[in-house]
């Protein structure tokens, strides 16, 4: 008997036993990127464009049809088809090893290009005092042009037996991405601007949700986002202050994600098994990534928490 990826990711899903185990395979920077991406850019198959649910045009057909091919050499069973987050402006100077780049948030990164191994520094942010966040201000995410072509690209996805997964920021990570940071800044404003960061999450946690939705209403049935709690050691924050600051948030995302029947896959490296539980009291249907290089115990963790919670990783 034949069965599609799809068939196999929502049997894990559903924490049914699937008949061929779901992985997902990805690249760390854009070096390594490199030495992979000519293999799939020769010949690229051209696959019928017919679909019993779609047509599209064909500059999409090639682009998903370059994503598909991509996802069948690496065997990945989830394919990304779209994000409701924070996207480039412009590219600002660029360089053999480098490229600096501004987000529309007025955030600005150093990020490596193919020759180098690194893949980004944060060098600015547009909230440097509290008085910034009065003048801070977000892209529309409500813009049907930061959807287009979406919904056509999920049916298509699904037809050809993937599973299709849609991305927005992070609620914690997405803050010191694009708007203060680095990291330690925000850790640091959580104990003496807790008020201020508080503010500042909740603005960003509002523009996730509206993105989310609208990834919703056009049929993707995973939402994911990144948003790194914690570091071998443990998490960042005490989780008490998380639960304060950040799981409302993520409460609320996962709901939204359930009332639309679509599943929520969280990205978050570290040592966060103090998190687990509440996670899982959220509805939380899969983590990643999780194994030895974040010092979690991937056999515990299953025990305990595997008829509710996924683990993607290891």
């Amino acid at each position: 008997m034949t069965f599609s990826r799809f068939e196999c990711v929502l049997s894990v899903l559903l924490h049914e036993e699937p008949p061929i185990t779901p992985q997902v395979l990805s690249f760390t920077n854009e070096m390594s990127r490199a030495k992979f991406i000519p293999i799939t850019e020769v010949a690229v198959e051209k696959r019928a464009d017919a679909s019993a649910f779609i047509n599209v045009s064909n500059a999409e057909l090639e682009q998903i049809n370059k994503t598909l091919k991509i996802a069948d050499y690496m065997d990945n069973f989830i394919v990304g088809v779209g994000s409701g987050g924070i996207r480039v402006k412009k590219v600002i100077e660029t360089s053999e090893e480098w490229n600096i780049v501004e987000w529309e948030t007025g955030a600005k990164w150093r990020v490596g290009t193919a020759k180098n191994v690194w893949a980004r520094e944060y060098i600015d942010y547009p909230l440097k005092t509290e008085d910034d966040i009065s003048n801070l201000e977000l892209p529309d995410p409500d813009d049907p042009m930061r959807y287009e072509g979406i919904e056509k690209a999920i049916k298509y996805v699904v037809d050809k037996g993937f599973f299709p997964s849609c991305s927005i920021n992070g609620f914690f990570s997405g803050v010191w991405y694009f708007l203060r940071g680095p990291l330690e800044v925000i850790l640091k404003d959580a104990f003496v601007r807790k008020g201020f960061l508080k503010k500042v999450i909740d603005k960003f946690g509002e523009f996730n949700l509206k993105a989310e939705k609208n990834l919703l209403e056009r049929g993707t049935l995973m939402i994911e986002w990144p948003d790194d709690l914690g570091f071998k050691g443990g998490t960042f924050m005490n989780p008490k202050l998380y639960e304060e600051l950040i799981f409302p948030w993520h409460t609320k995302a996962i709901e939204l994600a359930h009332k639309y029947r679509a599943f929520v896959n969280m990205h978050s490296h570290g040592k966060i098994d103090a998190l687990i539980p509440l996670l899982v009291s959220a509805g939380l249907d899969m983590i990643n990534p999780v194994g030895p290089t974040d010092n979690m115990d991937l056999k515990k963790l299953k025990e305990d928490y595997g008829s509710k919670l996924c683990f993607l990783g290891g």
